[in-house]
């Protein structure tokens, strides 16, 4: 391995997001623990990277990629996964594309003297993703299937339950943050467990095809 400094951790929320990465040439180099669960060193075109199921939500999404940066002095955080879509959206059309978040939001806050989404003394959204465009994610720790959950965030395209965790841990450290989603569900539309795992199968192939490229540029 040419490029010995790990640099780079690949984080996803969900197991069923998980790959094999052998399948896409990368290879395996050793397993760490880091809160009691292992995470994966592996080698892609000579770049080392952890490859890191942090847990679903904000919080565990938050605690790991502190953690990691703090062990390891990360300086590219990459998080992909599922989104779902506002009823607005095109479902049929944009469930086989890969989003690339240019706004974060986070969708829990709501206070009578900032606006909707943003926490006292911090910004009102995120907008650090290096590889954004033009589309606005809001994250929660609730999973987003009524229109009554998000009626203040008419403006927000895509919800997850991580990205906002990710983009302001890596805002804080100066962290690359590079984000990538696919769509799952829609507000008030398919939002059966079967159908959207398999759309989280398929949709996780394809992020990781395109994560992996994407080492090469970091």
């Amino acid at each position: 391995m040419k490029n010995t400094k790990i640099r780079t951790a690949i984080f996803y929320a969900d197991v069923h997001e998980a790959q094999n990465l052998e399948h896409f040439g990368a290879k395996f180099l050793r397993n760490y623990k880091v809160f009691s669960k292992e995470i994966s060193l592996w080698e892609y075109k000579n770049h080392a990277f952890f490859y890191i199921n942090s847990g679903i939500g904000l919080i565990n999404a938050a605690i790991f990629a502190q953690k990691i940066i703090a062990k390891f002095m990360i300086t590219n955080i990459i998080n992909y996964g599922a989104c779902g879509a506002n009823a607005t959206i095109d479902f049929y059309k944009m469930k086989n594309q890969l989003i690339f978040p240019e706004k974060f939001y986070l969708l829990d806050v709501k206070t009578p003297w900032y606006p909707p989404g943003q926490l006292p003394y911090e910004p009102e959204f995120y907008q650090n993703n290096k590889i954004g465009k033009n589309s606005i994610l809001g994250s929660s720790n609730s999973f987003i299937f009524k229109k009554e959950q998000v009626s203040e965030f008419t403006f927000v395209s895509f919800f997850d339950m991580e990205a906002f965790a990710f983009a302001q841990v890596s805002e804080k450290n100066n962290s690359n943050f590079y984000c990538i989603k696919y769509l799952t569900d829609q507000i008030e539309n398919n939002s059966e467990i079967e159908e959207v795992n398999l759309a989280i199968k398929k949709g996780s192939k394809k992020a990781v095809k395109f994560v992996l490229e994407l080492l090469s540029q970091l």
